[in-house]
């Protein structure tokens, strides 16, 4: 979050430069919304790709120029991003504490199988984009052609978990035992498992490329609609597969991570996490010319 940060603070001092030294040609200040694809992208452990689709972003533009036909722009936007993933069968098996009745070194493993699993993901960050803009001459239209970066805050994430039956068995390597149909000690089978809870996320950090056509409308007023591609660079979690994706409990209370988190039998369910949108972008600008 700091690089973010200090990217979007010098890309600012750059612009407060040019300004100071009156070398500016004009303004832009819009209104820009956006839809199309808007996906969190990974591939999980059996090689499958979740579902994407439609999102949103929305928010204010800013462009200076600082030369002829050429301009900063900046500005905030929020932005949605979605995938789910699903799997008629799953199976997973973590290390839990070994119980009181058997050695200390000995190894106990919690086992799940889980029928009809899905997870639907969702993600809200704040954006904050900088980048280089080049704007032809025309007197009615204009062509644009703009890339650069972005960085985000997270300010709202959530995943979703359902799944038909789930059923739990301990295996002990000390004794070589299954333990099943016990729920005095969480082994049995739980039917229609719901459950939220939200995903460890980070920044964001992306490369955009964007093009498209200005439309004057009258003095001061254009349109501009366009084409964007916004490709993430970074891993969006802070914990990457440190968790289980059911988190045992004695009395069969069983909580539940998001796959994105979790492990199976010490193995990442997932890789990296990283944004991804392509759409369309509408903006209304008010043009002030210096």
């Amino acid at each position: 979050m700091k690089r973010g940060v200090l990217s979007i603070v010098a890309g600012l001092m750059v612009v407060q430069l040019y300004a100071q030294k009156g070398s500016f040609g004009g303004y832009e200040i819009g209104l820009c919304g956006s839809a199309g694809l808007s996906a969190l992208q990974f591939t999980t452990a059996n090689g499958s790709k979740p579902s994407y689709s439609a999102g949103y972003a929305f928010g204010l533009d800013i462009a200076v120029l600082f030369a002829n036909q050429w301009s900063f722009r900046t500005g905030a936007n929020m932005a949605s991003y979605h995938a789910s993933v699903s799997f008629d069968r799953l199976e997973t098996r973590n290390l839990i504490a070994t119980p009181e009745n058997l050695p200390d070194d000995s190894r106990f493993y919690l086992e799940a199988e889980y029928i009809r699993y899905e997870e639907q993901h969702e993600a809200l960050y704040l954006r904050f984009p900088l980048m280089v803009q080049y704007r032809s001459s025309g007197a009615n239209s204009n062509f644009y052609l703009a890339a650069g970066v972005q960085t985000g805050i997270r300010a709202n994430t959530l995943c979703r978990i359902r799944s038909g039956d789930v059923v739990t068995k301990g295996y002990s390597d000390f004794t070589r035992q299954y333990y099943d149909e016990l729920p005095a000690h969480g082994f049995a089978t739980y039917p229609d498992i719901q459950s939220a809870v939200n995903l460890d996320f980070g920044i964001t950090l992306s490369g955009v490329v964007e093009t498209g056509m200005m439309w004057k409308i009258n003095n001061g007023m254009a349109l501009y609609t366009g084409i964007f591609l916004d490709y993430g660079l970074n891993d969006l979690r802070k914990v990457d597969s440190a968790k289980e994706s059911i988190v045992y409990d004695n009395d069969g209370a069983h909580t539940f991570n998001s796959i994105l988190h979790s492990q199976n039998d010490g193995k990442p369910m997932t890789d990296k996490v990283q944004s991804l949108a392509v759409g369309l972008r509408l903006r209304w600008t008010m043009v002030f010319s210096k």
